[in-house]
């Protein structure tokens, strides 16, 4: 892949940013190239050294084995070694692709109209325009388009600095956050022919500020979005920021919250179907995340509905610093789901689970997989938290569900996953999920206490919504806790759990646990067996990392690119 690359380039522009950095920009191999400002002038020599900001950099008539993007800046004087711009285009006009699928020719050859790479770890995507956007974004009904990067036959290795949403241009009537508006980037990348995608950056900053209007306060999200068609290869952060502040979090964080007032924000990267089922192989956050939502679909998320049949696993996730509102759902399963200081607010919907490894414990969490949950490793105490395996849930429309009427519901459009202490009545299945099945079972090791939080396997707490005989209640007006003798217990589920120290559910009991069972009963299964003794915590890899990444086969393109050791 490497040797495929040109070396000839065949377009250079150069310019000075509003604050003194000089940057180039250029183009190797196949394709032409323009920059233009605020005002749509391009940049050219005359212009070069006269401060000014990228509006929008378009590329075309690129092939994608051999074609680059390569940017870089020096930073000026007063300068902060940043070059921000509002759009990338790379079009896909380079060649049209023989009408004939069927009719094999010996010297043809299929279209290329992506790009190899594009190489600008300086250069940051932030809206330059001094006016609010009066673009509707075609990806969450009801925002506005702040800018973005857009490659509709992909992006085989995108690196870029990464995305601020705070950022704010002179001259402005307002910043993004106080435009009184949704807004967001989305960075779109299409199915490229071969390989997959890998997109490398630095930081991705999310906002939300609340407006009042007479009686009504609306919160109005600064979010981005990555959605990439086909397998991301990898996806690698040093840090994801967002707000956490009382009312301004993304509402697919808080169950709480009703469908009507849902305000999808935060990051965003979803991985979805085209021509091929959606994938995931690695996302690696090294430093905090904050407001991160992953998954993995097998259709479009314009798709009328989208089934899990396809099987889009997510194989590796890693935060490596501190997580807070952090959401993983993946409909065909995950093998390593790792947290390299504590799982915190996280919340994880998935078809089965490996290997889930935190070095310290977990505190406001909640996992619900349907099938094992095989190896749950915490190095310290499990704290009002939910670990459930063995349950039937809609996985795909947890993520997103698309409706040209309402814009849809799901993770992805600001609704909450159920869960155990949240479930949702489902009319296809018949019964609220998620919902006990018996093929569950999990093995666990926790280093510390477990303290008001319930560990179950293949138990319903509360089959049916009876209070009476013959008289039905809604779940949300009935709960039989666990440990009542209500509960259907299926004769398959398994726990097997060590625990180093002592269990205490005191809070839970009257609520979520049966009164009527001992404050330190925290593991519900019809095969219970729980050890104490000590457990070595996991060790998994934090800021910085003292190994290296191992690519795939599938990752060839950037071995020797660049110094991975953030």
């Amino acid at each position: 892949m490497l040797s495929a690359y040109s070396t000839i380039p065949t377009a250079v522009v150069n310019g000075t940013d509003a604050d003194g950095d000089k940057w180039t920009l250029t183009l190797y191999g196949p394709g032409t190239m323009n920059v233009v400002d605020q005002q749509g002038d391009a940049f050219t020599k005359a212009t070069a050294s006269t401060p000014d900001l990228i509006n929008t950099i378009t590329v075309a008539g690129t092939v994608t084995h051999s074609s680059r993007l390569v940017g870089t800046v020096q930073k000026g004087d007063s300068g902060d070694g940043k070059v921000f711009f509002q759009n990338l285009n790379v079009q896909n006009n380079g060649a049209f692709s023989q009408i004939d699928a069927n009719n094999v020719q010996r010297r043809g050859t299929l279209a290329q109209n992506g790009i190899g790479l594009v190489d600008m770890p300086d250069f940051w995507l932030g809206r330059t325009s001094t006016a609010k956007s009066t673009t509707s974004s075609s990806i969450h009904s009801g925002y506005f388009l702040a800018g973005g990067i857009t490659a509709p036959e992909g992006i085989n290795v995108l690196r870029f600095g990464g995305v601020d949403v705070n950022y704010t241009p002179a001259g402005a009537a307002s910043s993004l956050v106080a435009s009184g508006q949704k807004n967001e980037f989305v960075v779109n990348l299409g199915l490229p022919i071969e390989t997959g995608t890998s997109i490398i950056l630095d930081r991705v900053t999310t906002n939300a500020a609340s407006s009042t209007s007479g009686s009504t306060t609306t919160v109005n999200q600064q979010s981005v979005t990555f959605l990439v068609t086909g397998r991301i290869n990898l996806f690698q952060a040093n840090q994801i920021d967002g707000n956490t502040a009382s009312g301004l979090a993304p509402t697919q964080f808080d169950p709480t919250v009703a469908s009507a007032n849902a305000a999808a924000g935060g990051t965003y990267l979803v991985s979805q179907g085209g021509d091929v089922t959606g994938q995931i192989g690695y996302v690696r956050v090294g430093g905090n995340a904050t407001n991160f939502t992953t998954f993995a679909l097998a259709s479009s998320i314009f798709a009328s509905s989208a089934g899990d049949t396809l099987d889009p696993k997510i194989t590796n996730f890693l935060i490596g610093g501190e997580t807070n509102n952090v959401m993983l759902i993946s409909a065909g399963g995950t093998r390593d789901v790792s947290f390299g200081r504590g799982m915190d607010n996280v919340v994880i919907n998935s078809q089965f689970i490996q290997h889930l490894h935190a070095n310290r414990g977990a505190v406001n969490s909640k996992v619900t997989v349907s099938r094992e949950l095989n190896d749950l490793k915490l190095g310290g105490d499990l704290v009002n938290s939910f670990i459930q395996s063995g349950y039937t849930q809609s996985l795909s429309a947890a993520a997103n569900s698309f409706s040209s009427l309402s814009g849809g519901s799901g993770a992805f459009n600001g609704e909450a996953p159920p869960a155990i202490d949240s479930r949702t009545f489902n009319d296809f299945a018949g019964a609220s999920l998620p919902s006990a099945h018996g093929g569950g079972g999990i093995n666990a090791q926790i280093a510390g206490s477990v303290v008001n939080s319930v560990v179950s396997v293949s138990v319903d707490p509360d089959p049916s919504g009876i209070n009476d005989p013959g008289e039905f209640q809604s779940v949300s007006t009935i709960r039989f806790p666990f440990g009542a003798p209500q509960n259907i217990v299926l004769p398959r589920g398994t726990i097997s759990a060590k625990i180093e120290g002592e269990v205490d559910n005191s809070g839970l009991q009257g609520t979520i646990v049966s009164p009527d069972i001992p404050s330190n009963t925290a593991f519900f299964a019809k095969h219970v067996s729980v050890v104490k003794g000590a457990v070595f915590p996991p060790k998994v890899d934090t800021a910085p990392f003292n190994r290296k990444l191992q690519y795939g086969q599938a990752q060839k393109a950037l071995k020797g690119l660049y110094n991975l050791k953030k």
